[in-house]
């Protein structure tokens, strides 16, 4: 089978096991980060939030209330995230249509061949194959091409204080999307970056594979041994932690990635 289809295959099945942020990518080509003039230092709820973090992970009070206190309120992210009308029927074709092209399956080829020897001692210490690694890069952000333009703390703080009330699961959300900002938090307070700066999705999903920040915490590996992990820069990490995270998930070598369903 010629290489690139057997990319294509794996483009396939990846829509399927994405690690997230798939679905958020393809709608994010259609929006920009539009930044608001509100910050949350004036909010009592954020500034609570703030404390709680603060005192729950032992972090500097005044550093956590100031890094979410310059977060900005991002008025188009709320609207993305409320579901489409009840009813609407969904196209796979057209989903499929937005992952599976030429330029995606000639970088999977390219990414696959440059890096061949890292993705095979990822099988061998997780077991899961170079195949289905390199579909879900591809899928989530084209190999590191569209990891997004929303400021991470925007995104987060937007969707832990401000989650549309409309949405059919919003206490549910906004609880997740806190627990996400308080990961976020946590991992910067252990590095000398600014918290402002990270990237990703309107949802906070970063780095190549699109980890949002509690997945980075708890699957994220040292890859390439230079003790810190980027899932940014270094595709090393980025190959090793999905692989990581598919075998927390209870990936089975040998196992079939798809069943047919009747």
């Amino acid at each position: 089978m010629p290489f690139t289809s057997r990319i294509a295959i794996v483009l396939i099945a990846a829509c399927a096991l994405s690690t997230g942020a798939a679905a958020q990518k393809a709608s994010e080509k259609r929006v920009t980060a539009v930044r608001g003039a509100v910050s949350y230092d004036t909010r009592d709820d954020a500034m609570q939030f703030a404390d709680e973090v603060a005192a729950r992970r032992n972090l500097n009070r005044d550093w956590v209330r100031a890094t979410i206190g310059q977060a900005r309120f991002l008025p188009n992210v709320p609207k993305l995230m409320l579901p489409g009308p009840v009813g609407t029927p969904k196209n796979w074709r057209v989903y499929r249509s937005r992952f599976i092209d030429p330029v995606r399956i000639a970088a999977g080829a390219r990414f696959w061949r440059a890096n061949a020897v890292t993705l095979a001692r990822a099988e061998a210490e997780y077991g899961v194959p170079p195949e289905i690694i390199v579909g879900i890069i591809g899928v989530e952000t084209i190999y590191g091409q569209n990891m997004g333009n929303f400021r991470v703390i925007d995104a987060l703080a937007t969707l832990s204080f401000d989650f549309p009330d409309a949405h059919p699961r919003a206490a549910q959300r906004r609880a997740f999307f806190r627990e996400e900002l308080e990961s976020f938090l946590s991992i910067e307070s252990r590095t000398s970056a600014d918290p402002l700066v990270p990237l990703g999705s309107y949802a906070g999903a970063m780095g190549m594979p699109q980890f949002m920040p509690s997945s980075i915490a708890k699957y994220a590996v040292d890859f390439d041994g230079d003790g810190r992990i980027d899932l940014v820069n270094s595709v090393a990490d980025v190959i090793g932690s999905v692989a990581s995270y598919f075998k927390a998930f209870g990936w089975q070598p040998g196992r079939p990635a798809t069943l047919p369903v009747r």
